[in-house]
């Protein structure tokens, strides 16, 4: 009996790639019904300026505008969701005898981090230097780093499963520089290419470092560098003082969860 060969369309797709096309899906539909009425107000201000006098019209055309700057800004993100999926399709299925990734950022967040750095310094995005771009990408990493130190100082790394003696040997190189504070934690993110595993976790903090990652991090990083640096995610350097003073965030975290099992 022949074996059917296995279509395009009958391939598995994993949860995430699932997720980022119908993020997608949503946004387009969204722009669709934007558009719609943005041209009914455009419509209703031409009437309005015939009927009701310029202060309609204007009035009318300003709410377009934010129309489409939502518009505007759901294309954009489309952009950074199309690159991800792209990337995404290009990776095989995690099956149990792989590791899973905690955190992935194969440059996702680079445009925005690019787009602060430039915003900060005055540059243009053409005139950048190397020097400039390893700055932009330890920002890029800035929804993450702080928590990584975190891993790696209080000796919660070990390396996954998925690499192989040398591998394993490297990584603990790296992140020995790394706890002796000779090099940032984006070193290990640039490293591996913005990978870090789960299974990079010692079993005595790992449940407590997904959830917390998952549910709270990102929240409390923002509100650290909104509210103590005068930033926004992915618009700062990592620094050693900076890490210091998140860092008791993560350390009362840690407290009520040893606490609570």
């Amino acid at each position: 009996m022949e074996k059917k060969q296995t279509t395009n369309e009958e391939k598995p797709v994993s949860a995430e790639i699932r997720k980022l096309e119908s993020q997608i899906k949503r946004n387009h539909v969204a722009v669709v019904i934007i558009q719609f009425f943005v041209v009914g107000i455009v419509a209703g201000a031409v009437y309005g300026l015939i009927k009701a006098g310029i202060g309609v019209f204007f009035g009318l055309l300003f709410f377009a505008a934010i129309l489409e700057g939502i518009a505007f800004s759901l294309i954009r993100e489309n952009k950074g969701v199309k690159k991800r999926l792209e990337i995404e399709r290009t990776r095989p299925l995690f099956s149990p005898m792989f590791a899973v990734s905690l955190y992935k950022n194969k440059g996702y967040t680079y445009d925005i981090a690019r787009e602060l750095y430039c915003k900060q310094t005055g540059r243009k995005a053409e005139d950048l230097s190397k020097e400039d771009e390893s700055v932009i990408w330890q920002y890029s990493y800035g929804d993450f780093t702080y928590l990584l130190m975190w891993i790696i100082e209080n000796n919660y790394f070990q390396p996954t499963k998925d690499f192989d003696e040398d591998d394993a040997l490297e990584a603990k190189d790296l992140v020995s520089k790394i706890k002796r504070r000779e090099e940032f934690p984006t070193a290990y993110l640039e490293a591996y290419e913005g990978y870090f595993m789960e299974d990079s976790v010692k079993k005595k903090a790992r449940a407590f470092v997904i959830g917390y990652y998952k549910d709270f991090y990102e929240n409390e990083v923002r509100k650290f560098v909104k509210e103590k640096l005068n930033s926004e995610l992915y618009g700062f350097p990592f620094r050693w003082e900076d890490y210091d003073a998140f860092k008791v965030h993560i350390d009362e975290a840690y407290q009520k969860w040893t606490d609570a099992v």
